[in-house]
């Protein structure tokens, strides 16, 4: 049998209908993965940091063999350097956008033990999503948070 020119034109006028349709769904999807997978590498990369400047300040901050933590304001000041910058001077750029070493806080949380705790204001690639019907639009920012604790060798 033959198909008919007209019905296969109809065909391609439902292929399109189903792409405008799905379309929409599949971009929103996209950017949510998208989305989901540049958090994940920000709390990553921080809880990393973290790590890295809480195995520094535990292995600099003993005092001799006496076993006292000695938390001295310029090992401090550097941990929180190799956690936000990745170097204990400070220099370059932030691993995270907007970070700053200020928010890096170093604690010995008793006599044998170092914490390292540092937040980070997520900045999301969308930025807002759009509110439908007058509302306010949805931030999509958030904080994360990561606390790493040693003992001190």
């Amino acid at each position: 049998m033959k198909k008919h020119p007209r019905l296969k034109q109809k065909q391609h006028g439902i292929a399109m209908l189903e792409f405008m349709v799905a379309a929409p769904l599949l971009i929103v999807v996209t950017l949510a993965v998208t989305e989901m997978a540049w958090a994940f590498h920000q709390y990553h990369t921080m809880t990393r940091a973290t790590r890295d400047g809480a195995r520094y300040m535990a292995s600099s901050a003993l005092i001799g063999s006496v076993g006292i933590i000695y938390l001295d304001s310029t090992l401090v000041q550097e941990t929180g350097n190799l956690v936000v910058f990745g170097n204990v001077g400070g220099t370059g750029s932030p691993l995270l956008p907007d970070w700053s070493a200020a928010e890096v806080t170093v604690t010995s949380p008793d006599a044998s033990h170092i914490r390292v705790s540092a937040h980070y204001d997520y900045v999301p690639l969308v930025g807002r999503i759009p509110a439908f019907y007058g509302g306010q639009p949805l931030s999509l920012s958030f904080q994360m948070h990561s606390t790493v604790e040693m003992r001190a060798l």
